[in-house]
C-alpha cells in the first residue's frame, strides 16, 4: 500500500469516528531539499506555522522552508532555525505579562518541546492528500473527538493519557514538537497566537499524533 493510500485511510477512519470541520493534517520535517516530496509548491506568503496547519486543513498542500515562517518561536519549536534567544530565556513571555517573574518564565521555557536538529523545509497537507509518511497528523477538533482519540488511545495501552501543555506555543510545541520527539501523542488546549491568527475556535483543540503511533489510534478508533 502507498502512502497515499494509507493516509487516506487513516483519514477515512478518523472522519467516520470524528466530527471533524477540517482535514487531519499531515507535517513532515525535511532535512535537504532533496528530501523534499514532488509536486509541492513552496507556499507564497510569510505566516505561521499554526496558521499553515490550518491552511492545510482546509485543503491546500505546500512546503515552507524558514524563509516563510513569521512567527520565530514556532519555527524555532518545529526545527527550522534554533529557539530566539528572549524565548528561549523566558524574557519574551516575562515582557507579555505571562508569568510573576522571570524565573518562573525561565522554569517553563526551559520545559518546552523543541525539535533541536535544523532542517531545510517543512511540507504540509490535508491527510488524505499526502503522498508522504508524515512525522506527525494534527487534528483540530472538539473536545468530544479528543475523547474519542483518548479513548481509542487507551483501548490499547490501558494507560491514562497526560497531556503537556502550557497555553504557550501550542500547534508548534505542543502538537508537533512534542510527539516528533517522544514519538507518542499529544493533546493541547491552543494558545492566544493559534486562536488569533489560526482560527482555532474557542470550542476546539487540537491533537498531535507521531508516526509511531498512527496506526495504534487508527485501530484503536474502532472501538468508540
Amino acid at each position: 500500500m502507498t502512502n497515499l493510500e494509507t493516509n487516506k485511510k487513516y483519514c477515512e477512519k478518523i472522519e467516520s469516528k470524528i466530527d471533524l470541520d477540517a482535514k487531519p493534517v499531515a507535517i513532515k520535517l525535511i532535512k535537504t531539499e532533496a528530501d523534499l516530496p514532488e509536486g509541492y509548491d513552496l507556499i507564497d506568503e510569510k505566516i505561521r506555522h499554526c496558521e499553515m496547519v490550518r491552511k492545510a486543513s482546509l485543503g491546500n498542500k505546500f512546503y515552507s522552508t524558514i524563509d516563510e515562517q513569521l512567527c520565530l518561536g514556532g519555527a524555532g519549536a518545529i526545527g527550522l532555525r534554533e529557539m530566539p534567544e528572549k524565548l528561549a530565556n523566558g524574557e519574551k513571555y516575562f515582557s507579555l505579562g505571562r508569568f510573576q517573574d522571570l524565573e518562573t518564565a525561565k522554569k517553563l521555557t526551559a520545559d518546552l518541546s523543541i525539535v533541536k536538529d535544523i532542517h531545510w523545509g517543512i511540507v504540509y497537507a490535508p491527510l488524505d492528500e499526502a503522498d508522504f509518511e508524515a512525522d506527525v497528523i494534527q487534528v483540530i477538533t472538539e473536545p468530544v473527538g479528543g475523547m474519542k482519540l483518548a479513548q481509542s488511545i487507551v483501548y490499547k495501552t490501558g494507560e491514562k493519557v497526560t497531556p503537556s501543555f502550557a497555553g504557550i506555543q501550542s500547534l508548534c510545541g505542543d502538537a508537533f514538537a512534542n510527539p516528533y520527539i517522544s514519538e507518542g501523542i499529544n493533546f493541547t488546549l491552543g494558545c492566544s497566537g493559534s486562536r488569533s491568527y489560526a482560527d482555532i475556535h474557542d470550542n476546539e483543540m487540537i491533537v498531535g499524533i507521531s508516526k509511531a503511533k498512527i496506526e495504534e489510534v487508527f485501530s484503536g478508533l474502532d472501538s468508540v
